[in-house]
Parts: structure tokens; sequence; C-alpha cells
């Protein structure tokens, strides 16, 4: 059985390029964020700041990055990375609606992770033309650990430089996976 580890924060933290290279690092493979797939597609950059968001899209953010995670597990080896999860869809629906929708915490409820790794935003912001939350990043951080903490999931803090950080995600991975260790 595959161990499932989420990569979690706001926008910006490096989750990405984390989870790149822990695919790399353990041989394994990784699942992309589908909600910045459907944001490229659907919205488009020309777009995207005057956009303004649906219930149902987030539904739908929800139920494909299931789909493709469950997709890329039949291939993982030991360990699937996964750059978001759905909790962090519920969070980014709060942001942009103001409120979870009862459809999107379902699908949260249904689907947790052995192991969350919660990027600081402590590394500079850096724009590419679907960002437009860089005043928000330690409020999103803050409902990270918040959630992660009152439902009593496993996480550990990502923060520091590059090399920091994936020394500390790589720990905390090897520690799910050899617990005796």
């Amino acid at each position: 059985m595959i161990k499932r580890v989420a990569i979690v924060g706001a926008e910006s933290t490096g989750k990405t390029t984390l989870a790149q290279q822990l695919a790399e690092h353990f041989g394994t493979v990784w699942v992309p964020e589908y909600g910045r797939e459907y944001t490229e597609v659907s919205v488009g950059r020309e777009a995207f700041f005057d956009y303004k968001w649906r219930n149902d899209e987030f539904v739908l953010i929800a139920q494909k990055q299931i789909e493709l995670e469950d997709q890329l597990a039949k291939t993982a080896n030991r360990v699937l990375i996964c750059d978001t999860d759905v909790l962090a869809t519920c969070i980014w629906q709060e942001r942009y609606m103001g409120a979870w929708s009862p459809e999107v915490e379902k699908i949260a409820k249904q689907r947790t992770h052995d192991l969350y790794l919660l990027t600081d935003c402590d590394i500079p912001f850096a724009q590419d033309g679907l960002r437009d939350g860089e005043h928000l990043r330690q409020w999103m951080t803050n409902r990270f650990r918040q959630e992660l903490t009152e439902r009593e999931l496993r996480w550990t803090l990502i923060s520091g430089k590059d090399e920091q950080r994936l020394r500390t995600a790589v720990a905390a991975i090897e520690k799910l996976l050899n617990p005796s260790v």
C-alpha cells in the first residue's frame, strides 16, 4: 500500500517545485494541481484578475483532483506526492467565495492523506500571471495550520531556503515510510 503525501500552502510558496524534487528523490510520481490547470485552460491569464468564481467550479476541481490522484497512485513507488489536495480546494473556495460549500467539504472529508507538508510563506512571492494573493499568504498559511491541527492530521511545516525545505520534507516522508527508524 502506498503512502499519500499532500503538499499544501498559500500560492507561491514552492509547492510544485517541492513536489517535483520529492518525486525525483523517492523515484515516484507526483500529482499536479488540477486547479491550476483548470484556471489556465478555462479562465485564462487575460481574464484571471477579473474572473468571478462559482461554487460549482470548486466542486469540479475537487472531483478532478481526486480522479487524477487515484489514476497516478497506480504507478506510484511506495509514496505518492500530491501537489495539493481537496482540503486546499476548500481553503481556496473560502478565499474566493467566503465559505466552503457542503459538496466540497464532503469530498474533503472522504479523502485525507498520510502526511501533509505545509509550505511556509517565508520565501519571496513570484508573480506568474495566475497569482493574485500575495497579501493573503500569511492568512492562508494560518488557515492551513488551523485546519490541519483541528482535524488532527499528521503534518510538518516546511520553511527556510530550498535545501532546508527539501531536507525537512525528505525527513518527514522517511519517518512516514520507516516509522521504526
